[in-house]
C-alpha cells in the first residue's frame, strides 16, 4: 500500500519487474517499462539554463499518426508513459494524446508540466479521465516569489479542489530544483507549495554547463541537510520526496547504458535518444523513428550498437546523475552480483508496494 514513505525514485525501481530484469540478464529482447516522450518543443516559458533552449525549434511537435503507430507498438507491452517537453499541455491534441495512450494499453500515464494550462477545463478533463499523475515544475521562487509562481499556486489549489470534489484518482505533484545558494528558500517556498494542495513535493538537483562538453550538477553542498530539516519539521502528512541517490557522491559504473533498455526517450523530433539528459544532442541519438518505426525498432542493429557503445567511462552526461545512468549502475550491480550468485540482494529491493508509480521509472 502506497503511503508518504513510498518513493517516487529509487535505483531499485528499474528492477521492479523482476522477470524482465532476468530476461535482460539472459540476453533476451525486452520492452521498456517506461517511455518518456516530448510531445512538443514548444514552451510557454524561456527559463535561464534550460538544457533544451538551444536545441528548440519552433513548431516541432509530434503528430497523431506518429503517436498512433508508436503507441500501438509499445502500449501493449510498456506499462508507463511520461509526456514532457517543451510544454505538452499547450499542444491542441494533448487531450487526444492522453486518450490514445490509455486506449493503446499504457497503465500509468504521467505528464510533466510548468503548470501554464492546468486551469483549462479540457486539460483537466483529460488528465482526470486518463492520467495517473501530473508533476508541476515550480519556477521563479529562488529570490522572490514572482507573479508566475503565485498564479501557479492558485492553479494548483483550484485543480486539487476539483480532483477532491469529483473523486478523481489523479495525483497532483510538484517539483523544485536545488542548489546550495537556495538552501534557505526550501522551507518557506516548499511550505507554500504543500499548502496549495499538492499530493507530493519532489526535489531534484539543478544541473549546469549544458553547453559544455560535460554537463554536471550545480553545487549541492548542504542541500540534503536542508531538505531533511524541512522534512522533519513539516506536518506529519506532508509528502516530501528526496531522491538521495541523485545527490550521492558515489561514482556510477556500467559497461553499457543498461538503463536505456528499460527507460526510453523520444524527442519531439521523433528521434529515440539515450536518455532525457541527452535529448537533442547528436551523440545521444540512437534511432530516427520517422525513418524506421517498425514493430522491431527497439532491436534495430543501429540502436543496439549505439547503446552498447555507451559506458560510464565515455558517457559525457554522467555527471548530471539522471535516471539512465543511475539505473545502469544498478543493473551493473546485479550483473556483477550474478557472477557471485547473489542477485536477490538487489532484485529483492524492488517492492512495488513501496513505490509510487511503479510503471513510471
Amino acid at each position: 500500500m502506497q503511503n508518504i514513505h513510498s518513493k517516487i525514485f529509487t535505483p531499485a525501481k528499474v528492477a521492479s519487474e523482476q522477470e524482465k530484469v532476468k530476461a535482460y540478464l539472459r540476453g533476451e529482447n525486452i520492452y521498456p517499462t517506461t517511455i518518456e516522450l516530448d510531445l512538443t518543443q514548444l514552451c510557454s516559458r524561456s527559463c535561464p539554463g534550460c538544457p533544451y533552449g538551444v536545441a528548440r525549434r519552433p513548431g516541432l511537435t509530434l503528430q497523431l499518426p506518429f503517436l498512433d503507430r508508436l503507441f500501438g507498438i509499445l502500449g501493449p507491452h510498456t506499462p508507463g508513459i511520461v509526456l514532457s517537453g517543451g510544454e505538452s499541455t499547450i499542444v491542441p491534441h494533448y487531450p487526444e494524446t492522453l486518450k490514445m495512450a490509455k486506449q493503446k494499453g499504457f497503465r500509468e500515464i504521467a505528464t510533466i508540466s510548468n503548470g501554464a494550462n492546468i486551469h483549462l477545463p479540457e486539460v483537466q478533463d483529460a488528465l482526470m479521465e486518463y492520467g495517473t499523475a501530473i508533476r508541476v515544475s515550480m519556477y521563479e521562487w529562488q529570490e522572490n516569489e514572482s507573479e508566475h509562481f503565485i498564479n501557479t499556486l492558485k492553479k494548483i489549489e483550484e485543480f486539487r479542489n476539483r480532483i477532491e470534489k469529483e473523486g478523481s484518482k489523479l495525483t497532483l505533484g510538484a517539483a523544485m530544483l536545488t542548489r546550495t545558494e537556495f538552501n534557505h528558500r526550501y522551507v518557506p517556498v516548499g511550505t507554500k507549495v504543500l499548502n496549495a494542495g499538492v499530493h507530493w513535493l519532489y526535489f531534484h538537483p539543478y544541473c549546469i554547463d549544458w553547453d559544455m562538453q560535460y554537463p554536471k550538477q550545480a553545487d549541492q553542498t548542504g542541500v540534503i541537510e536542508a531538505l531533511e530539516s524541512f522534512q522533519s519539521n513539516a506536518p506529519e502528512n506532508a509528502n516530501i520526496q528526496i531522491p538521495y541517490e541523485r545527490y550521492s557522491p558515489e561514482p556510477l559504473r556500467f559497461d553499457r547504458l543498461h538503463g536505456s533498455f528499460f527507460l526510453i526517450q523520444v524527442g519531439a523530433d521523433g528521434v529515440n535518444y539515450a536518455g532525457p539528459e541527452c535529448k537533442y544532442d547528436e551523440d545521444g541519438a540512437l534511432l530516427d523513428l520517422h525513418e524506421y518505426q517498425k514493430d522491431d525498432f527497439l532491436w534495430h542493429p543501429q540502436r543496439i550498437e549505439r547503446l552498447n557503445a555507451i559506458n560510464s567511462g565515455n558517457y559525457r552526461h554522467i555527471g548530471t546523475k539522471h535516471r539512465p545512468s543511475i539505473f545502469s549502475d544498478y543493473i551493473q550491480k546485479i550483473i556483477d552480483a550474478k557472477t557471485e550468485g547473489n542477485t536477490e540482494e538487489y532484485l529483492g529491493q524492488a517492492n512495488a508496494d513501496q513505490l509510487y508509480y511503479p510503471d513510471i521509472i
